[in-house]
């Protein structure tokens, strides 16, 4: 017969593994929404010269961002990312490590301070391009039929309607 200490430990044990084991998706979901890094200057530079050329520039973007797409990752800060041209400082066609190192530090910078102070809603809808005060929708905004789904049509009739009142 086992002690009772023995059974008290193999009930915790068992119960800790569950806990761990419940709590492992949100920790590998965690890891995968983790601090954005911007690309190192040298994936840019795909013929390695040194410098990074308008077609270069725009091929990785291009090829970042589909990848981003189809891993479901956020592409925040897509809308208001720099063109080769802003980035292109000195105007001479190309970009140094130095300047495209600078504008990614800028860029990160404006994100940070256009999100600064806010919160759930507001942040979402400043960041998406929506007007100054509009609020996110609630569950009860796109469920136009209050029968406790959306459903694709609703959907896209809000959508619609918001992206009307952003033009």
């Amino acid at each position: 017969m086992k002690s009772t200490d023995k059974t008290v430990f193999e009930t915790i044990l068992a119960i800790a593994v569950l806990f761990a084991l419940a709590l492992l998706p949100l920790a590998v979901k965690a890891e995968s929404h983790g601090r954005h890094q911007p690309p190192a200057f040298s994936e840019f530079d795909r013929d390695g010269d040194g410098f990074v050329s308008e077609a270069e520039f725009n091929s990785f973007r291009e090829a970042r961002h589909e990848a981003m797409a189809k891993a479901g990752k956020p592409m925040k800060g897509m809308a208001t990312a720099p063109s080769f041209s802003d980035v292109d400082a000195d105007g001479d066609g190309k970009l140094t490590e130095a300047e495209l190192t600078a504008a990614q530090q800028a860029h990160h910078k404006a994100m940070r301070e256009a999100h600064a102070g806010m919160a759930g809603g507001e942040a979402m809808g400043r960041h998406h391009g929506m007007h100054e005060g509009m609020k996110m929708p609630t569950f009860e905004d796109l469920d136009l039929d209050g029968n406790g789904c959306i459903n694709a049509e609703e959907f896209a009739k809000h959508q619609a309607e918001m992206h009307g009142m952003q033009e």
